[in-house]
């Protein structure tokens, strides 16, 4: 089985990047990338917190650490939150490398593609979407205060955009909190299904419509890319901004 994916980091109107994007093996850093992986693969982005205080470092560290794991080893759940935990002890051994980064961090959005099944796991606030012939689907639900906001029926989805507490997270890798979350779904990734990594510097600008509009338009992956990145940038986005789309395109 063979997947096709398209992935950019942008730095956007920030002066330093701290988001990174791992696929094929390879981390990109205010980069693009194309190209194919054969099953069993693995794409995560990290959305590094902390800008000066060493954000960036964090998220290279935990994609550094996961980019030498073979994903078929990670089907393995219990392996697998050992691998998380081990990522944020190594933040933790960077913290203590370098204390003038002491209080760096980094969210987490991964899926590991298998030949029967895809496991997603995430921390904070960055996300992993499923675009098919159903529509649009969230297949992650953020760690953070609008969203538990949003679960008490105090906000609703469209009064995030505006919250002034919308960029407050309350898990991530880094600091003491629990671990990151992990759901297996027990069916392979099916022809033409897409599924779309990204850090909130996309999705606080791009609305989720926009989103299932681009990704259902026929166009290369490349092309969704620039236009889900140019369209956060000209809507106002004022972060880094990550987005990876995947695509089965062999059985």
């Amino acid at each position: 089985m063979k997947i096709e994916y398209a992935a950019r980091v942008e730095i956007g109107k920030r002066k330093t990047n701290d988001d990174r994007i791992l696929i094929n093996g390879k981390i990109i850093d205010n980069d693009f990338s194309t190209g194919e992986l054969q099953l069993p693969s693995i794409a995560v982005v990290c959305d590094g917190c902390g800008g000066y205080d060493g954000g960036g470092i964090a998220a290279d560290t935990v994609l550094e650490f996961l980019s030498y794991e073979n994903p078929i080893d990670l089907e393995n759940i219990k392996y697998l939150e050992k691998v998380l935990d081990n990522c944020k002890q190594a933040v933790f051994e960077k913290k203590e490398e370098f204390p003038e980064y002491s209080k760096m961090c980094t969210t987490v959005a991964g899926c590991v593609f298998l030949n029967k099944a895809i496991i997603f796991f995430h921390s904070g606030d960055s996300r992993v979407y499923r675009f098919d012939k159903w529509g649009l689907a969230k297949m992650t639900v953020d760690h953070s205060s609008v969203q538990q906001m949003i679960d008490m029926g105090l906000l609703t989805e469209e009064e995030v955009f505006k919250n002034p507490e919308r960029n407050i997270i309350t898990r991530c890798i880094g600091v003491q909190c629990p671990p990151p979350e992990i759901y297996t779904v027990n069916s392979p990734i099916v022809l033409n299904e897409k599924y779309l990594l990204c850090s909130d510097g996309l999705w606080e600008s791009v609305s989720a419509k926009q989103i299932k509009d681009t990704l259902e338009k026929d166009l290369p992956l490349h092309k969704m890319v620039d236009l889900l990145v140019e369209s956060a940038i000209e809507q106002g986005s004022d972060d880094n901004i990550s987005v990876c789309i995947c695509q089965l395109i062999e059985i």
